[in-house]
């Protein structure tokens, strides 16, 4: 039947109790009433078609049928690809229902599309299931045949079994971070054999959509990060910035930018943080992602830890009061909302920035909280870095008793890691055993925080660009003690030799 009669084969199918909905969603919600006179016409017989079937007309005749869905179908005011795709749905399931299967074959063909488009696999799967059902009821020839529909449906369920894969990966490598952090060979290599036995792709070739590739990329970003091999995933995470966002979420391109930001943080690439989540920001407040608390809260954590340890590490004194400041102020605001584990790795930067302006009260505050949580079984790393923060205070403040006390007990949790091979628990064994032996009488003063560099800097010459995130800090310290220099002003000269800038 010709399209350009299902507007009044839908009209004429409209029951008493639909044309009142019709009535009231024109009267309260639909902002042109222009149409409203061809609705009439077409109910009362009196319409007659214009001699040239005009551009105008034949959008009012468009525009009055969706207006006529619209009311009898469910819809809300969200204007995204997925609430277009459940109108559609909705409505092929409706004209079904009305006897219209050819006018539910025409939606569903516009529904095709946008999921093609958007890869969006289970509302395609959905819609073939609805294609099937039509077809029971019509069949002309200019349909699709039934080996077509096979082979797509074929396709797609691969695609789908290909996308849950490293989904599920994603996941897998996700509980690795958050219960170590960091993880050693050992682990590491576990972890590995373990995502490749689950169906991890060789080669970003392997994909069959673009949202499978962001997974590999996002899986790949996450398992070299968490062995410190930061140069790769930064090559990885970089295609974020690059990827086709048509398929993917706001949310998923979201979480994959903030992603780079951490590989772009632990390369020394202060600048390139600083431009990635000021865009996040911008494009946050113009509502990109949302107004969900969920969201406003990981952009907010983000942007605390990465901005703040940027400025400290180009020594931007400025800028590191008002980040704490405004970091302050966002912990009132979120409260018990902030899950531990953000609150461990905030303790990290937070007691870095109250070092550099000079309030101690504070920074040992976030150093208690980070030592004092390690039964939560929640970021070993932030754990460690919480023990070796806490022997340069206690030096600092010059307690030689407390300081062996906690020492020893540092050097006997390092110990229970103990693997030559394993260069981040080697340092910290040599960092815990040489403030104990300093505690001990054993060095100076003097001697301690020039061992304590030779460590720091025998650690970091092993690390892409000879740069450790989670180390720098140690040696901007060390360092601004054998020079007698202000913490930031060491910061800002140390910034144009070691970092991206």
């Amino acid at each position: 039947m010709a399209k350009k009669n299902q507007l009044e084969l839908l009209i004429r199918s409209l029951t008493p109790a639909e044309l009142k909905r019709f009535t009231f969603y024109t009267k309260t919600y639909a902002s042109d009433k222009s149409y409203l006179q061809l609705f009439k016409e077409i109910r009362n017989n009196t319409h007659k078609r214009p001699e040239k079937y005009n551009n105008k007309y034949a959008q009012n005749r468009k525009y009055l049928y969706r207006t006529i869905l619209e009311s009898l179908i469910v819809k809300n005011k969200d204007k995204s690809p997925e609430a277009e795709v459940l109108f559609l749905i909705k409505s092929a399931r409706f004209l079904i229902n009305k006897q219209l299967p050819n006018q539910a074959y025409s939606v569903i063909n516009r529904a095709l599309q946008i999921v093609a488009k958007q890869e969006m696999i289970g509302f395609h799967l959905e819609l073939i299931a609805l294609e099937k059902e039509v077809r029971l009821y019509t069949n002309p020839k200019s349909y699709r045949s039934d080996a077509e529909i096979i082979a797509e449906e074929k396709r797609l369920i691969g695609m789908q079994s290909q996308l849950l894969t490293l989904k599920l990966i994603y996941n897998h490598i996700l509980t690795y971070k958050k219960q170590y952090g960091y993880i050693d060979e050992i682990l590491w290599n576990r972890l590995k054999n373990e995502v490749e036995e689950m169906g991890m792709p060789q080669s970003e070739s392997e994909c069959l959509t673009v949202k499978a590739r962001y997974y590999y990329y996002f899986n790949n970003t996450l398992l070299n990060w968490i062995r410190h091999k930061h140069k790769t995933a930064y090559d990885f995470s970089k295609n974020f910035l690059q990827i086709n966002t048509t398929s993917l979420t706001r949310i998923e391109y979201l979480n994959g930018v903030l992603e780079h930001s951490s590989s772009a943080v632990c390369l020394g690439k202060p600048l390139e943080v600083l431009d990635i989540l000021t865009m996040v920001k911008q494009r946050h407040e113009k509502g990109s992602f949302g107004s969900y608390d969920n969201i406003a809260l990981k952009i907010f954590y983000y942007r605390s830890n990465y901005e703040l340890m940027s400025y400290v590490f180009m020594g931007e004194k400025e800028n590191v009061a008002a980040k704490l400041k405004e970091i302050e102020l966002g912990l009132q605001k979120w409260g018990e909302k902030i899950p531990l584990e953000m609150k461990l790795i905030l303790a990290s930067v937070l007691k870095l920035g109250y070092v550099a302006v000079k309030d101690y009260r504070k920074a040992a505050k976030q150093i208690a909280l980070l030592v004092n949580n390690y039964k939560s079984g929640l970021r070993l790393d932030a754990y460690e870095d919480g023990l070796i923060s806490n022997l340069i205070y206690i030096f600092v403040k010059d307690d030689s008793d407390y300081l062996e006390t906690f020492a020893l007990k540092a050097y006997k949790h390092f110990l229970k890691h103990e693997n030559k091979d394993n260069l981040d628990v080697d340092f910290k064994i040599k960092t815990a055993k040489l403030f104990l032996e300093y505690a001990r009488g054993r060095y100076s003063h003097n001697e301690l925080l020039h061992k304590f560099r030779y460590l720091l800097e025998n650690k970091m010459r092993y690390f892409d660009n000879r740069f450790s995130e989670i180390d720098y800090p140690y040696l901007i310290w060390v360092n601004s003690l054998i020079l007698k220099k202000d913490l930031l002003t060491t910061a800002a000269e140390m910034a144009k030799e070691r970092l991206n800038l």
